[in-house]
């Protein structure tokens, strides 16, 4: 009888760990991606991300645009409130919850998943077009190529983002309607110090900017003398 007890404690404890999820995982979020003049983007990516109650709970998952701009998450999802929101950088959208990206006026999109098998359809509008920074990074005398790394920093929001200028080229996706502060500096391998590059821009949606930059090497101090 002595066992009884502890019998009935483990079968608890099998009982327990068989329960299953009282969240159901069948509800479902369709739509299409649109840009501002409602054309549909194809491969666009599209995220939906839980509010959760900790980051560790949350569940954040993404699928992609057919060539008819749709979308299709599957009857996978809990239920459960998300963001949506979607990106195509080669179009020039990059993610709009990036804090070098985001707009000060960003205001996301939701949808809800409750009841019995609960199904969304939206449409998620492709917003903020970036603006496109390229150029080259080279020796101010001689004009050789230098590997130079670029800084980009959203004086608005303080989000930065760095870039190498590899063969003296770079290229990068900025935000548009905003103040940026690019710095191009050149490491050299052989303890030489270099000139730094610094500059503010603000462009427009869609704006390419090409940016040459020339860096110097500075001179060595004199000597002391004895």
């Amino acid at each position: 009888m002595r066992w009884l007890p502890l019998i009935v404690l483990l079968f608890s404890g099998c009982a327990l760990t068989q329960t299953p999820d009282p969240t159901p995982v069948d509800g479902r979020v369709t739509g299409t991606v649109v840009t501002e003049d409602g054309k549909p983007v194809s491969g666009a990516t599209v995220y939906l991300s839980e509010e959760a109650s900790s980051l560790v709970d949350a569940l954040s998952i993404a699928t992609h645009s057919n060539a008819a701009g749709h979308f299709d998450f599957g009857r996978k999802l809990k239920h459960g409130r998300y963001e949506i929101y979607a990106l195509n950088e080669k179009d020039g959208y990059p993610d709009p919850t990036s804090k070098f990206y985001r707009p000060l006026n960003f205001n996301p999109q939701y949808v809800q998943l409750f009841g019995d098998h609960p199904a969304e359809k939206v449409t998620v509008e492709l917003k903020d077009q970036g603006a496109i920074l390229s150029g080259k990074t080279f020796d101010g005398e001689t004009g050789r190529p230098l590997r130079g790394r670029i800084g980009v920093m959203n004086l608005r929001t303080e989000g930065g983002r760095g870039t190498v200028a590899e063969k003296g080229m770079f290229q990068e996706l900025v935000p548009a309607n905003t103040d940026l502060l690019i710095v191009v500096e050149y490491g050299s391998p052989d303890q030489v110090e270099w000139s730094i590059f610094t500059t503010k821009v603000s462009l427009e949606p869609g704006e390419k900017m090409n940016l040459d930059v020339p860096l110097f090497r500075k001179a060595s101090p004199a000597p002391s003398p004895e």
